[in-house]
Protein backbone atom coordinates (compact mmCIF):
# COMPACT_ATOMS: atom_id res chain seq x y z
CA UNK A 1 0.00 0.00 0.00
CA UNK A 2 2.98 2.32 0.49
CA UNK A 3 3.06 5.38 2.68
CA UNK A 4 -0.30 6.57 4.05
CA UNK A 5 -1.63 9.86 2.72
CA UNK A 6 -1.45 11.30 6.19
CA UNK A 7 2.34 11.44 5.83
CA UNK A 8 1.97 13.49 2.64
CA UNK A 9 -0.22 16.05 4.37
CA UNK A 10 2.53 16.85 6.85
CA UNK A 11 2.81 16.50 10.59
CA UNK A 12 1.45 19.99 11.24
CA UNK A 13 -1.91 19.07 9.68
CA UNK A 14 -2.23 15.43 10.54
CA UNK A 15 -0.95 15.00 14.08
CA UNK A 16 -1.81 16.26 17.53
CA UNK A 17 1.80 17.36 17.97
CA UNK A 18 3.96 19.72 15.96
CA UNK A 19 7.47 20.88 16.81
CA UNK A 20 7.08 23.61 14.21
CA UNK A 21 4.14 25.04 16.15
CA UNK A 22 5.62 24.21 19.56
CA UNK A 23 2.89 21.69 20.35
CA UNK A 24 4.38 18.60 21.98
CA UNK A 25 1.24 16.47 21.99
CA UNK A 26 -0.42 14.35 24.65
CA UNK A 27 0.75 11.43 26.74
CA UNK A 28 -0.61 7.92 27.18
CA UNK A 29 0.30 7.77 30.88
CA UNK A 30 -2.12 9.64 33.13
CA UNK A 31 -0.22 12.62 34.53
CA UNK A 32 2.94 11.78 32.59
CA UNK A 33 2.87 15.10 30.77
CA UNK A 34 3.27 17.02 34.03
CA UNK A 35 6.89 15.95 34.42
CA UNK A 36 7.55 16.38 30.70
CA UNK A 37 6.16 19.91 30.82
CA UNK A 38 8.61 20.82 33.55
CA UNK A 39 11.41 19.19 31.59
CA UNK A 40 10.69 21.30 28.52
CA UNK A 41 10.59 24.40 30.72
CA UNK A 42 13.94 23.41 32.25
CA UNK A 43 15.45 23.13 28.77
CA UNK A 44 14.18 26.61 27.90
CA UNK A 45 15.59 28.10 31.09
CA UNK A 46 18.91 26.30 30.59
CA UNK A 47 19.22 27.76 27.09
CA UNK A 48 18.23 31.27 28.24
CA UNK A 49 15.10 31.23 26.09
CA UNK A 50 12.12 33.48 26.80
CA UNK A 51 9.68 30.67 25.99
CA UNK A 52 7.06 29.53 28.50
CA UNK A 53 5.63 26.00 28.66
CA UNK A 54 1.87 25.52 29.08
CA UNK A 55 1.22 22.08 30.61
CA UNK A 56 -2.37 20.78 30.60
CA UNK A 57 -3.81 17.95 32.67
CA UNK A 58 -7.20 16.97 34.07
CA UNK A 59 -8.59 16.76 37.58
CA UNK A 60 -8.05 12.99 37.51
CA UNK A 61 -4.36 13.36 36.70
CA UNK A 62 -3.99 15.76 39.63
CA UNK A 63 -4.09 12.67 41.89
CA UNK A 64 -0.80 11.36 40.52
CA UNK A 65 2.34 11.57 42.64
CA UNK A 66 4.34 13.01 39.76
CA UNK A 67 2.42 16.25 40.19
CA UNK A 68 3.88 16.83 43.65
CA UNK A 69 7.40 15.83 42.66
CA UNK A 70 7.23 18.14 39.67
CA UNK A 71 5.76 21.07 41.59
CA UNK A 72 8.57 20.85 44.11
CA UNK A 73 11.27 20.84 41.41
CA UNK A 74 9.56 23.54 39.35
CA UNK A 75 9.49 25.89 42.32
CA UNK A 76 12.97 24.98 43.46
CA UNK A 77 14.36 25.84 40.04
CA UNK A 78 11.82 28.58 39.25
CA UNK A 79 10.94 27.04 35.91
CA UNK A 80 9.00 29.03 33.28
CA UNK A 81 5.93 26.77 33.19
CA UNK A 82 2.20 27.25 33.68
CA UNK A 83 0.42 24.16 34.97
CA UNK A 84 -3.23 24.13 33.91
CA UNK A 85 -5.68 21.70 35.47
CA UNK A 86 -8.82 21.47 33.35
CA UNK A 87 -11.27 20.47 36.06
CA UNK A 88 -14.46 19.07 34.56
CA UNK A 89 -15.42 17.76 38.02
CA UNK A 90 -15.62 14.09 37.00
CA UNK A 91 -12.29 13.03 35.47
CA UNK A 92 -13.20 9.89 33.49
CA UNK A 93 -16.30 9.29 35.57
CA UNK A 94 -15.57 9.80 39.26
CA UNK A 95 -16.32 13.10 40.97
CA UNK A 96 -13.62 15.14 42.66
CA UNK A 97 -15.54 14.83 45.92
CA UNK A 98 -14.98 11.06 45.90
CA UNK A 99 -11.27 11.21 45.15
CA UNK A 100 -9.84 14.17 47.05
CA UNK A 101 -10.17 15.79 50.44
CA UNK A 102 -9.12 19.05 48.79
CA UNK A 103 -11.88 20.08 46.38
CA UNK A 104 -10.16 23.24 45.11
CA UNK A 105 -7.26 21.78 43.15
CA UNK A 106 -5.49 25.13 42.77
CA UNK A 107 -4.76 24.97 46.50
CA UNK A 108 -2.28 22.15 45.81
CA UNK A 109 0.10 24.94 44.88
CA UNK A 110 0.08 26.29 48.44
CA UNK A 111 2.26 23.43 49.69
CA UNK A 112 5.08 24.66 47.46
CA UNK A 113 4.53 28.43 47.78
CA UNK A 114 3.52 28.38 44.12
CA UNK A 115 1.07 31.00 42.87
CA UNK A 116 -2.29 29.35 42.21
CA UNK A 117 -5.72 30.52 41.12
CA UNK A 118 -9.20 29.25 40.29
CA UNK A 119 -10.52 30.32 36.89
CA UNK A 120 -14.03 30.26 35.41
CA UNK A 121 -13.43 28.08 32.38
CA UNK A 122 -16.85 28.89 30.97
CA UNK A 123 -15.78 32.48 30.30
CA UNK A 124 -13.04 32.85 27.64
CA UNK A 125 -11.99 36.30 28.89
CA UNK A 126 -11.31 34.96 32.38
CA UNK A 127 -9.15 32.19 30.92
CA UNK A 128 -7.28 34.64 28.70
CA UNK A 129 -6.47 37.06 31.52
CA UNK A 130 -5.43 34.31 33.96
CA UNK A 131 -3.06 32.67 31.47
CA UNK A 132 -1.62 36.03 30.41
CA UNK A 133 -0.76 36.87 34.02
CA UNK A 134 0.83 33.46 34.59
CA UNK A 135 2.83 33.58 31.36
CA UNK A 136 4.11 37.08 32.09
CA UNK A 137 5.15 35.96 35.56
CA UNK A 138 7.03 32.95 34.19
CA UNK A 139 8.68 34.96 31.41
CA UNK A 140 9.90 37.59 33.85
CA UNK A 141 11.58 34.98 36.05
CA UNK A 142 8.74 34.56 38.56
CA UNK A 143 8.54 30.79 38.17
CA UNK A 144 5.56 28.47 37.75
CA UNK A 145 1.84 28.96 38.35
CA UNK A 146 -1.00 26.50 38.86
CA UNK A 147 -4.31 27.45 37.28
CA UNK A 148 -7.39 25.38 37.99
CA UNK A 149 -9.72 26.10 35.10
CA UNK A 150 -13.17 24.90 36.11
CA UNK A 151 -15.11 23.68 33.11
CA UNK A 152 -17.60 20.97 32.19
CA UNK A 153 -18.17 18.32 29.52
CA UNK A 154 -21.68 17.61 28.27
CA UNK A 155 -20.98 14.15 26.93
CA UNK A 156 -19.47 11.10 28.56
CA UNK A 157 -15.72 10.60 28.69
CA UNK A 158 -16.00 8.18 25.77
CA UNK A 159 -18.67 6.56 23.60
CA UNK A 160 -19.03 3.80 26.21
CA UNK A 161 -19.69 6.28 29.03
CA UNK A 162 -23.43 6.88 29.71
CA UNK A 163 -22.51 9.57 32.27
CA UNK A 164 -24.99 8.34 34.86
CA UNK A 165 -22.87 9.78 37.66
CA UNK A 166 -24.55 13.20 37.32
CA UNK A 167 -28.11 14.48 37.11
CA UNK A 168 -29.88 15.82 34.05
CA UNK A 169 -30.60 18.99 36.00
CA UNK A 170 -26.89 19.58 36.58
CA UNK A 171 -26.15 19.04 32.89
CA UNK A 172 -28.79 21.52 31.79
CA UNK A 173 -27.54 24.06 34.33
CA UNK A 174 -24.06 23.97 32.81
CA UNK A 175 -25.43 24.17 29.27
CA UNK A 176 -26.86 27.55 30.23
CA UNK A 177 -23.25 28.66 30.82
CA UNK A 178 -21.93 27.33 27.50
CA UNK A 179 -18.82 29.34 26.48
CA UNK A 180 -19.76 29.43 22.80
CA UNK A 181 -23.22 30.83 23.51
CA UNK A 182 -21.67 33.27 25.98
CA UNK A 183 -19.20 34.54 23.39
CA UNK A 184 -21.95 34.90 20.78
CA UNK A 185 -23.93 37.08 23.17
CA UNK A 186 -20.87 39.27 23.83
CA UNK A 187 -20.14 39.58 20.10
CA UNK A 188 -23.69 40.57 19.27
CA UNK A 189 -24.06 42.92 22.24
CA UNK A 190 -20.91 44.79 21.18
CA UNK A 191 -21.67 44.68 17.43
CA UNK A 192 -18.42 42.83 16.74
CA UNK A 193 -19.93 40.76 13.93
CA UNK A 194 -23.22 40.43 12.07
CA UNK A 195 -25.37 37.31 11.96
CA UNK A 196 -24.23 36.79 8.37
CA UNK A 197 -20.55 36.93 9.35
CA UNK A 198 -21.10 34.49 12.21
CA UNK A 199 -22.95 32.12 9.86
CA UNK A 200 -20.08 32.33 7.36
CA UNK A 201 -17.57 31.42 10.11
CA UNK A 202 -19.70 28.46 11.18
CA UNK A 203 -19.95 27.24 7.58
CA UNK A 204 -16.17 27.54 7.16
CA UNK A 205 -15.53 25.54 10.35
CA UNK A 206 -18.06 22.89 9.33
CA UNK A 207 -16.43 22.54 5.92
CA UNK A 208 -12.98 22.20 7.51
CA UNK A 209 -14.20 19.41 9.80
CA UNK A 210 -16.00 17.61 6.99
CA UNK A 211 -12.85 17.81 4.84
CA UNK A 212 -10.78 16.31 7.65
CA UNK A 213 -13.26 13.45 8.13
CA UNK A 214 -13.34 12.74 4.40
CA UNK A 215 -9.54 12.72 4.23
CA UNK A 216 -9.33 10.30 7.15
CA UNK A 217 -11.93 7.92 5.75
CA UNK A 218 -10.33 7.86 2.29
CA UNK A 219 -6.75 7.48 3.55
CA UNK A 220 -5.27 3.97 3.20
CA UNK A 221 -4.04 2.05 6.20
CA UNK A 222 -0.29 2.44 6.80
CA UNK A 223 2.08 -0.27 5.68
CA UNK A 224 2.76 -3.05 8.20
CA UNK A 225 6.41 -1.98 8.36
CA UNK A 226 5.34 1.24 10.11
CA UNK A 227 4.81 -0.82 13.29
CA UNK A 228 8.58 -0.99 13.80
CA UNK A 229 9.39 2.59 12.83
CA UNK A 230 11.01 4.72 15.58
CA UNK A 231 10.85 1.78 18.02
CA UNK A 232 14.19 -0.01 17.63
CA UNK A 233 17.68 1.47 17.25
CA UNK A 234 19.14 1.00 13.80
CA UNK A 235 22.11 -1.38 13.52
CA UNK A 236 24.36 1.17 11.85
CA UNK A 237 24.61 3.38 14.95
CA UNK A 238 28.33 3.84 15.81
CA UNK A 239 27.93 3.16 19.54
CA UNK A 240 26.50 -0.34 19.01
CA UNK A 241 29.02 -3.16 19.33
CA UNK A 242 28.75 -6.88 18.90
Amino acid sequence: MGKPQVAQKGKEEACTSSLKKNVFGGHGIVGGQIGLGAGIAFADKYSDSDRVTICFFGDGAARQGILHETFNMAMLWQLPVVFICENNHYAMGTSVERTSNVLDIYKFADAYDMPGDSVDGMKPESVHHAISRAVNRARSGGGPTLLEIKTYRYKGHSMSDPAKYRTKEELEEYKEKDPIEYVLKVIKANNMATDEEILAMNDKIKATVEDAVEFAEKSPYPDVSEVYKDIYVQEDYPFITD
